[in-house]
């Protein structure tokens, strides 16, 4: 637990309905408390300070912040909760992160090293490529804008940013001396690049321990970012030369934050895995600069922790009618063979060759990413590293039926295996220990799963075939939700963040948040994952349909084959994967064919998430990096 001051005369009590136990730090806008809700949920609850209460200008900007913040999809940042004013003060709620900051953690406990600080680099580059592709300018990236959270890295503070496609020229510098850019200390205005550079800088400060421009006066500083070079002897290879790029003078010789986390991954375009790649773009001054690709050495493959990987359901073949292309709407957008695409994270990995894998999920244990799978004869789960193909722990018994339905869920700051098979139990393990958790019936029978939330912390929503959704409170193990949306099965979940609601499939289509059902008459919705945006991906049989949820509208669509789709968010792009003869990658806001992966192999099912993409193939699994892809 984080240390807490205790609230001083004058210092707010409650806030937005959270009460204020202390304060957890200050900023340049507004003092930070931890607060707890009605239903013992932690938040961050942001307060402007008193000083500024008669300066609109400050109340704008701390309130903007809410709204840059609320812009990023990112596992690798906090998440807001909401923002207004209570007695005339603005307040900002946010995702509580239990950790200390970069700069205390180094402070007090020195340098990192090894996979430690291998994470940190992977994780805040994440978060980085998650701000970016926001269109958003963090402008202050720094060690203590950077909390140690339980599951890794977290980006905070957007108290200063702003939107790549809004001038960021401005009359006064903004940021922190050590850790600006050279053209923001020219007044040049910052950008992605900006950041790039700050966070080398940042990344530069955890593994030697000091400031890597100095700790002296303002002015020696920023001179030494403006005209010498840092010293990086300390940093190790290959980190030290990842660095010594993203720290180059001048802006459009730094490579975008895509190209870092590709470099960190160890990958290149080599051996046709990334071809015609886009380059990284940046607004600069007036213009706009092309971010140069670095490049790793070819086919090498290091232990890089990709974490930021949140947690993703599989999507795999699910009985039913299939949607066949005389069945499609009109402006959809047909596979066929692609340029290569993505980047292979590791070898083939899993159960022997034949095997049908019933359900899959990927996320993040102690920092990297772990694939966990269940077969779909036997009742065991497994944990595997993707990018080593090595297996990392296994559960011997899941319960008395195969598992059917799978989630990785963080619970109490430990990852956590949540499934259902054939009985409609909901059970629970977490990674790491010797025996499953507890368990709870929900269903009569055979269920489907998806990732919500109740009253902020982490919940499972259950989807049972008498047409009851219901939402099972993780922590207690206790039902806290139950409603009958659907006259039938449910045969798809998902949940939406945008109106804290879950969509609901069924064997007629998805029950809609405009009334009726979307993609009624193209047969039983196999998935479905909703954008964040009020908008929502539907596959039925072979072919994925976009949908807007609130007019119910159908916008776009796509052929994913019929070992169904995936829905995943990297490099600023929205992405629609989908299976049957290899995989065929969309851009999911524009309908372009992006490319390919996993030629010539036949697809049973996939799962897409945080820019990672994990494909059953052969009874084998193999996972990709579409962060890095440009």
């Amino acid at each position: 637990m984080v240390e807490l001051r205790p609230l001083r005369s004058g210092e707010p009590r409650e806030v937005a309905g959270y009460r204020l136990l202390g304060r957890l730090g200050d900023g340049g806008q507004g003092s930070v408390f931890l607060g707890r809700d009605a239903g013992g949920g932690h938040a961050a609850v942001k307060v402007l300070h008193p000083r500024l209460l008669g300066d609109e200008r400050a109340t704008r900007r701390f309130l903007r912040e809410s709204a840059t913040a609320a812009k990023v999809a990112g596992s690798r940042t906090a998440r807001i909760y909401g923002s207004g004013l209570a007695e005339g003060r603005p307040y900002i709620v946010s995702e509580f992160i239990d950790g200390p900051s970069l700069h205390d953690l180094v402070l007090d406990g020195g340098p990192l090293t090894g996979g430690e600080l291998e994470r940190l680099a992977a994780g805040t580059i994440t978060a980085l490529i998650a701000i970016h592709g926001a269109g958003i300018v963090h402008r202050d990236f720094k060690p203590s804008n950077v909390l140690m959270g339980q599951d890794g890295p977290r980006v905070i503070d957007f108290g200063i940013a702003k939107d790549l496609d809004f001038s960021t020229t401005a009359s006064s510098v903004v940021g922190t001396p050590g850790y600006m850019s050279p053209e923001q200390i020219a007044g040049e205005g910052a950008t992605a690049a900006s950041d790039v550079f700050s966070w080398a800088a940042t990344i530069g400060f955890a593994a030697t321990g000091e400031p890597l421009f100095g700790r002296d006066s303002i002015p020696a500083v920023l001179n030494r970012i403006l005209h010498a070079e840092p010293d990086l002897r300390e940093v190790p290879e290959p980190l030290r030369a990842v660095l010594a790029a993203c720290l180059a003078k001048e802006p459009q010789a730094r490579p975008s934050a895509d190209d870092v986390l590709a470099r960190l991954l160890g990958r290149t375009a080599s051996r046709g895995h990334v071809r015609g790649r886009a380059r990284g773009r940046a607004r600069h001054g007036g213009g706009e600069v092309r971010a140069s690709r670095s490049g790793a050495r070819p086919g090498a493959r290091r232990g890089w922790a990709a974490a930021g990987i949140g947690v993703l359901v599989a999507v795999g073949v699910v009985a039913g009618a299939l949607w066949r292309n005389a069945g499609l709407p009109s402006g959809l957008s047909s596979g066929g063979q692609s340029e290569a695409f993505g980047v292979e994270l590791g070898p083939a990995f899993g159960p022997e060759p034949g095997a049908q894998v019933a359900a899959m999920a990927i996320g993040h244990h102690k920092g990297a990413p772990v694939v966990v799978y269940a077969e779909r004869k036997g009742n065991s789960i497994e944990v595997w590293d993707p990018r080593t193909g090595e297996p990392l722990d296994r559960l011997a018994n899941a319960g008395p039926t195969p598992v059917r339905s799978l989630l990785l869920v963080p619970v109490g700051g430990r990852q956590t295996a949540v499934w259902t098979g054939t009985d409609g139990t909901v059970r629970r393990w977490r990674i790491g220990d010797a025996r499953p958790g507890t368990w709870r019936k929900v269903c009569p029978s055979e269920a489907r799963l998806a990732s919500g939330q109740w009253r902020k912390q982490p919940a499972v929503v259950i989807g049972c075939r008498d047409g009851r959704v219901v939402t099972l409170d993780l922590a207690a193990n206790r039902v806290v939700a139950s409603a009958r949306p659907a006259a039938g099965p449910v045969t798809a979940l998902a949940w939406d963040e945008a109106s804290g609601k879950a969509l609901v499939g069924t064997g007629r289509g998805l029950v809609g948040t405009a009334g009726g059902l979307l993609g009624e008459g193209k047969g039983q919705v196999r998935s479905v994952a909703a954008f964040g945006d009020g908008r929502a991906a539907v596959t039925t049989g072979r072919s994925t349909a976009v949908y807007d949820l609130a007019s119910g509208a159908f916008v776009r669509g796509f052929t994913t084959g019929a070992a169904g789709a995936g829905v995943t968010a990297a490099g600023g792009r929205r992405m629609i994967a989908g299976g049957g003869e290899g995989v065929t990658v969309w851009n999911a806001d524009r309908g372009e064919r992006l490319g390919g992966l996993a030629p010539g192999k036949k697809v049973s099912g996939l799962a897409a998430g945080d820019g990672l993409l994990v494909v059953a193939a052969g009874g084998r699994l193999q996972a990709w990096s579409l962060s890095s892809t440009g």
